[in-house]
Order: C-alpha cells, then structure tokens, then sequence
C-alpha cells in the first residue's frame, strides 16, 4: 500500500511539472507558430518531395526559439501575472518555479533553438533570433504603454513565415514577404478580439493593448481597424497566385476566406458585443493554417 502511494504521488508530482512546463512555454501558442512556419516551409519548398528531417529540424527550431521568447515574456511579466486572472496560475505567478530556473530554461532553449535554425542558412537563425529578441525585449515592454504594442508585436509574430520561407528557398524573397504581410495582418483582428474579450484582465494589470475612451475600450476604433486589416488581406491572398506559386482555384478559395473573416470583422463593428468578438477570434484561430494549407494544395495543382 505504501508503495502504491508513494507510485501515485510520483505520478502526480511529474505530472504537475509537464503541465507547469507546458504553462511556461505556452505550450499551445508555440505549437500554433511552428504549425505557420512548417506551413510557409511546404508552401515555399520547390516541387520534388518534402524533407521531413527538414521539417522536423525547424519544428525542433522553431518550437525551442518560440519557447525561449515566451519563457523571457513570463519572468519579466510574473508581477503582473498575479493580477490578471487567466494567468494568475502561471507556475512564475504562483511561485511554484523560480525566475533563476526558467531563465536556464529559456538560455538552453534558445541556443538550442537558433542552432537547429542555423542548420537551414544564415537567414533562419538571424530572423529567428530578431524574432526572440523583439518579442521578448520590444513587444513585452511596450504592451504598459499603448496599443502601438500590438502593431510593434505583429512583427515577431509573423516572422515565423518568412522563416520557414528562408529555410526552403535560402533567402528572403517575394514569397516570404508575402506570406510574412499575410500573416502580420492576420494577428490584427485576431488580436483585436483577443485584447476586447480580456480588456477587463488586461486594466488589473496596467495592460494598454487596446484604444480606450474615459477608461472604456474604444470598440469604433478596434472594430475599424480590424475591418481595414481583414480588407488588406482580401488583395494579398493574391499575390502568391501572382508569384506563380499556387494555383488559381487555391486563390479564389483563399480570397473567400479573407472575405468571410471582414465579415466578422464587419459584424464585430456594428455590434461590438462578446458573442460577436468570439465569433471573429474562433474564425481567426482557422483562417490562417487554412490559407497556408490551401496555397500549399495549390502548389501541387499549379496550372
């Protein structure tokens, strides 16, 4: 019985910290930028069979590099962390993990990160240490001074796509800018939902993300500017077309999908109420993997 016992609380104790490193890395988070960058990679790749130790080499890259900016993000917002309540049971937050331990952490996963980048060429370590570097030390400072800090962060955030382009093609090109600008735009609306939703967390904490009017989120603006950021994306769903990258079908199928999110963008403008906020950030979460995995089908049909 003793033994049993003392099994379950093993379990139970490994279990906590794969769920506290998994919190500290964000782990969801990182999967979805690395899920971006593999996409942009397949997209970018010449025809003739895809690499999978390539693939794997920059999931294995970008995850670490990806990890190591959230872990900086965390130990230097852990004060704040406490008074917000999505993030309050961060393991930094709680106490449960110190900021000495997650800044080994962070080190070993960004050295381990740009190295598996830099297997690739120059350009995927120097983007991915850009990457690292503004979103941790740029964007998470500037999110206590304005709204400028969701612009400023759209940048690391997209950089994931101009990566896995790098890694494909050894430069930056007119495919990897696009495919940068597609995804720079998406995370506008995206966040602009986001940032309405949690605007009430984000004030506990000192948090300026969003426009706001006499201490209340300025949703004329924040439904403005998503409608103009889902427009953008409607033309640049041509250009890969343009570029001779993908097929027309994929195009016209890609442009839908831009028009389906102004929709919600425009919905979210007229009523800017919760259900209509959800409404945009669920379409969000898919619109983008589904752009890049239409190009990417495109690619293989090419006319």
């Amino acid at each position: 019985m003793k033994a049993s016992t003392t099994s379950r609380t093993y379990t139970l104790e490994f279990a906590r910290k794969v769920s506290d490193l998994a919190a500290l890395v964000k782990f969801r988070l990182s999967a979805t930028v690395v899920l971006s960058s593999v996409l942009a990679y397949l997209v970018a790749l010449e025809a003739g069979g895809v690499s999978w130790w390539a693939v794997g080499v920059l999931t294995a890259g970008g995850f670490l590099t990806t990890a190591a900016a959230n872990i900086l993000n965390e130990i230097l917002e852990k004060d704040y962390d406490r008074q917000m309540e999505r993030t309050r049971r961060r393991p930094l937050a709680e106490g449960r993990m110190s900021s000495s331990e997650a800044l080994l952490m962070a080190g070993f996963a960004s050295l381990g990160g740009i190295s598996f980048l830099a297997l690739f060429n120059p350009w995927t370590a120097i983007l991915g240490m850009i990457s690292l570097m503004s979103y941790a030390f740029v964007y998470t400072p500037l999110k206590r001074v304005g709204p400028v800090a969701v612009v400023v962060g759209a940048v690391p955030g997209a950089l994931p796509a101009l990566i896995g382009c790098a890694a494909a093609e050894g430069a930056i090109t007119g495919l990897g800018v696009t495919l940068f600008t597609i995804q720079f735009f998406w995370q506008l609306p995206h966040f602009y939902a986001i940032g309405f939703l949690g605007s009430a967390d984000y004030r506990k904490a000192g948090f300026r993300l969003v426009p706001e009017i006499d201490g209340k989120v300025d949703v004329r603006t924040l439904g403005r500017d998503a409608i103009i950021a889902t427009l953008v994306l409607i033309p640049l769903s041509l250009l890969p077309y343009a570029l001779g990258v993908t097929s027309a079908w994929a195009t016209v199928l890609v442009a839908l999908l831009g028009v389906v999110f102004f929709y919600y963008a425009l919905n979210f403008y007229r009523r800017p109420e919760r259900s209509t906020a959800l409404r945009m950030m669920f379409f969000s979460f898919a619109y983008l993997p589904l752009v890049f995995t239409v190009y990417w089908a495109g690619k293989l049909y090419v006319s």
